[in-house]
């Protein structure tokens, strides 16, 4: 992976450069051995949320502009998904500059590109860093990729995302920060292991964190903080990592029965923190669409790149190759010929995984696999399969799980930047969770 300091040298040049979208390249490629080359947050607190809304209620029709609700006729839920392609953004607000209304004035803190395959087949997430350095659409200058929404509202960063990464976004859903913690609340808490103690206090913001390592059940405000800790090592990468697992323990939560007879009481409230362009006959498409897919199938990832070294202010740099082919490969679905016995494959787990970690090592030595290695850690938060070798498709894991299956539960994350890195191609994550 390029460092930071290489790719300051020509980062005018390479940030002009990568103005032209990034579009899907076809090119035949050699068989060779694989070389070196990373939630699920907010999409369903979204979509999944929304489209229970929308079951729960009939239906919800929010216009572009607006964060308020009505309430119209019954719907069928038997649709036919689109044939095309669906990219949706998906953004959640930070109510700092303007609190009277969340999305005017306010940043993204978070921003999320979802992808959903023709005939919702099944769905793609990349994570975009709100430090992205990129030409914010319409203004002509570099800025944080989080400002667009700041000056121009859900129009702006649409466009922006578009003109960066040369793909179609066909709708947006934006939730403030306010909304998910009134949201939790309502749900009673959310359970969640927090990997690591993390104290910080932003008196300015009024932010204040106070968590603590292991099995927690998150007030809205603690799970506000949760999401929002990036003072550690990793930084952001390692608070988009936390969105992703917060987006399991959500889900896990909305199926326990005694929530959901909460959800008519949520839809009372959601509303007025959500702004999206899809309509309620959409919203409930999404929801035919969510309740037969597997979450373990979701593949999600992070643009590559690396934070900047140089200057006060802090950026992450985008790597344009690196995204290329991570664009090819989660949004239009591009496939190579990698086998799976040519892998070269980590297991890193937590103590109390010792003998999980050995008996997968067998099989997957039993399978044939090129390499396998092994390494005990502590602090491993999920248990999840990293792909940093962008050549390994999806059907290459779904193949891996079939053959064995105590991981054919276990989440997907493209990470080509390495975090918890052990083998060359991917890295199977052992947590004691």
């Amino acid at each position: 992976m390029l460092n930071g300091t290489r790719m300051n040298n020509d980062l005018e040049e390479r940030i002009r450069m990568y103005r032209t979208p990034v579009q899907p390249q076809y090119k035949r490629r050699r068989r060779q051995k694989p070389n070196n080359r990373f939630p699920k947050f907010l999409l369903f607190v979204g979509i999944v949320l929304a489209c229970i809304f929308a079951f729960v209620n009939h239906q919800i029709n929010i216009g572009y502009t607006s964060g308020k609700a009505g309430i119209h006729s019954p719907i069928d839920l038997n649709f036919n998904f689109s044939p095309r392609r669906q990219n949706i953004l998906l953004m959640g607000i930070d109510v700092a500059t303007n609190s009277a209304n969340p999305f005017k004035g306010n940043r993204s803190d978070t921003m999320l590109l979802i992808s959903i395959a023709p005939y919702g087949k099944n769905i793609n997430i990349i994570s975009i860093p709100r430090d992205s350095k990129v030409y914010l659409a319409g203004k002509n200058k570099v800025d944080k990729i989080n400002h667009a929404f700041a000056y121009g509202g859900a129009r702006m960063a649409v466009k922006t995302v578009e003109e960066t990464f040369g793909v179609k976004i066909n709708n947006y859903i934006a939730i403030s920060n306010e909304g998910v913690i009134r949201m939790i609340d309502t749900l009673g808490g959310l359970p969640i292991y927090i990997e690591k103690d993390m104290k910080y206090d932003d008196y300015t913001a009024k932010l204040h964190i106070n968590l603590k390592q292991g099995n927690n059940v998150l007030t809205g405000k603690e799970t506000e903080g949760y999401l929002r800790f990036r003072h550690d090592s990793y930084g952001d990468i390692g608070r988009i990592r936390r969105q992703q697992w917060f987006f399991s323990a959500l889900l896990s939560r909305i199926k326990d029965p005694t929530v959901i007879v909460k959800l008519p009481e949520l839809l009372k409230i959601i509303p007025d923190y959500i702004q999206t362009d899809l309509s309620g006959y959409d919203l409930a498409k999404y929801l035919g669409m969510a309740k037969n897919i597997d979450s373990s199938t979701v593949q999600v990832a992070t643009v590559p790149g690396a934070p900047s070294t140089k200057g006060i202010i802090s950026y992450w740099i985008i790597d344009p190759e690196k995204t290329q082919d991570l664009m090819n490969k989660m949004v239009y679905r591009n496939k190579t010929d990698v086998e799976v016995k040519d892998l070269s494959i980590g297991i890193i787990y937590s103590p109390s995984k010792t003998a999980r970690a050995e008996n997968l090592k067998q099989e997957l030595t039993d399978m044939g696999i090129a390499e396998v290695k092994i390494q005990e850690a502590n602090n491993l938060s999920k248990n999840y399969i990293a792909i940093h070798n962008l050549d390994i498709t999806g059907d290459a894991i779904n193949e891996l799980k079939k053959v064995i299956p105590q991981i054919k539960d276990e989440h997907t994350i493209y990470d080509p930047i390495g975090i918890n890195r052990i083998g060359k191609d991917l890295t199977i994550v052992l947590s004691g969770s």
